[in-house]
């Protein structure tokens, strides 16, 4: 489950357990998951209802941006938003309810891969509001850090490392911790740093890679996308007739491009998406063996 795919996947894990007819998944993958979405989104809804009204349809909407990307869309409505927060506020209180009497035995192993920077969706909601009313055991969180080489905290809006810290010093967490991050402060190469369910024992990997000149973080919508990726990547490809929407350095004066400016900062491919393709299939195949 990508994105709101996340809260669909669980919604429908927890259905079959609740009696429904259909097969337990034997695992979950949930890529930068909508556990929970902003506190704003809870006013979706009745945006949705003023918009009926003349002159406010515009309500109807949450962003309106020109649509140039020819696999998504750019502009986001209020009915939309509203079925997500309704979505991820019911996943969250029936979780919540089959955890009040223990941890829960019976969930499908489950992998959450997520970056610290993601302006989508709640971070800290994929352990308060999932991870940690799982059963010890058979889950895992692979969190993708910032990039500490290339931005300063007193630059930062939101400063993911109180929820770093706060994992990494906790030695009774039921699922593996992987951390991608910076070897050093000083270091764009990254390392792997992982610790066990139910231990403070941290071990140290060299990955092999680096963080890509200029890149601050990862975003929610570029963990499934690898660097070649023709569309979003790293490089525009040699087909001049092919729209490319990656990393692109544009120059110039403000209202040329239909393209805002905010929307070309945000990365749209992992440079990291080697780790994840194979940490992915590991996973997947070690749960249904």
């Amino acid at each position: 489950g990508y994105s709101t795919g996340a809260p669909l996947a669980l919604d429908y894990a927890l259905s079959i357990m609740e009696g429904a007819d259909g097969r337990l998944p034997a695992s979950l993958v949930l890529v930068s998951p909508a556990i929970a979405i902003h506190p704003a989104a809870a006013l979706a809804g009745w945006k949705d209802s003023l918009a009926r009204l003349p002159g406010l349809e515009k309500l109807a909407w949450t962003q309106i941006l020109p649509e140039f990307d020819p696999f998504r869309y750019n502009s986001f409505t209020s009915n939309a938003g509203d079925l997500v927060h309704r979505l991820t506020r019911s996943v969250k209180s029936r979780i919540e309810a089959r955890a009040a009497s223990g941890p829960m035995e019976d969930f499908p192993p489950t992998l959450v891969l997520l970056s610290t920077a993601d302006a989508t969706v709640e971070t800290d909601a994929v352990v308060d509001n999932l991870l940690e009313h799982l059963a010890p055991g058979r889950h895992e969180l692979v969190l993708f850090d910032i990039n500490y080489t290339n931005v300063k905290s007193t630059l930062l809006v939101d400063d993911p490392r109180p929820l770093t810290k706060r994992l990494m010093a906790e030695d009774n967490l039921p699922f593996v911790l992987t951390l991608i991050t910076n070897e050093d402060p000083d270091s764009s190469r990254v390392v792997v740093r992982t610790k066990a369910h139910l231990s403070a024992q941290v071990s140290n990997t060299p990955l092999n890679l680096a963080w890509p000149i200029g890149v601050v973080s990862l975003s929610h919508i570029a963990l499934p996308f690898p660097p070649d990726d023709p569309l979003y990547g790293q490089r525009a490809p040699e087909h001049a007739d092919i729209v490319f929407l990656g990393q692109m350095p544009p120059r110039g004066e403000r209202g040329l491009l239909r393209l805002p400016g905010d929307w070309l900062l945000r990365l749209r491919y992992n440079p990291f998406y080697a780790f994840l393709a194979t940490r992915l299939l590991e996973f997947t195949d070690a749960a249904s063996d």
